[in-house]
């Protein structure tokens, strides 16, 4: 069955699975390249979970995305708001959200999720942990593996263009959860 949840449940996710002990993949730099096209016009506007929850995005013609989400809080009477940003990358025709998970740790990490805007909607997907635990066990990506009884993740470390240049003759829908997008959005007409 489709996941659909609001891109920042798919973002607190992975913060939460980082502290509790779900397995994640990050890097310590953006994976992927600058964009060369200029997709604002394609993500910039308002965008719809299947909750209800709105999604307002902004993306800059540099490739920065500032996202922010409005939804209902029962418990508190009230809506919440929750804001965010990161930066658009490619690697080929596909293009990545990177955004920094852990601002204040000794080595903070960029999480990163595969983005696709077609017919109205926006899909999400998320890294598949043991086809990049794979890529750096086989040395395809430099990477360090931090596994413990509960949990593997896998911490890519080498540069932007390191990791575009490794992964671009690949099957990226392989390396992410294709069959089941991590979020499905529909853009609300303005």
């Amino acid at each position: 069955m489709m996941k659909t949840q609001t891109l920042i449940r798919a973002a607190v996710a992975l913060v939460l699975c980082t502290v509790v002990g779900c397995s994640t993949v990050t890097s310590v730099n953006p994976i992927g390249r600058p964009l060369e096209a200029d997709l604002s016009a394609e993500l910039t506007g308002t965008w719809m979970g299947a909750e209800g929850n709105q999604l307002q995005i902004h993306c800059g013609s540099a490739g920065r995305l500032t996202y922010a989400v409005t939804e209902w809080k029962e418990d508190q009477g009230a809506f919440a708001l929750e804001t965010g940003d990161g930066i658009l990358t490619s690697i080929g025709h596909r293009v990545f959200f990177n955004y920094i998970e852990n601002h204040e740790a000794e080595r903070p990490t960029h999480s990163f999720l595969l983005l696709r805007a077609m017919d109205g909607q926006l899909v999400v997907w998320l890294p598949n942990v043991d086809e990049f635990q794979k890529l750096v066990e086989e040395k395809v990506l430099i990477g360090d593996l931090e596994e413990d009884s509960q949990a593997t993740n896998v911490v890519l470390t080498g540069s932007s263009e390191e990791i575009a240049t490794a992964l671009e003759n690949l099957d990226l829908a392989g390396l992410f959860d294709w069959s089941e997008p991590a979020v499905v959005l529909v853009r609300v007409a303005s």
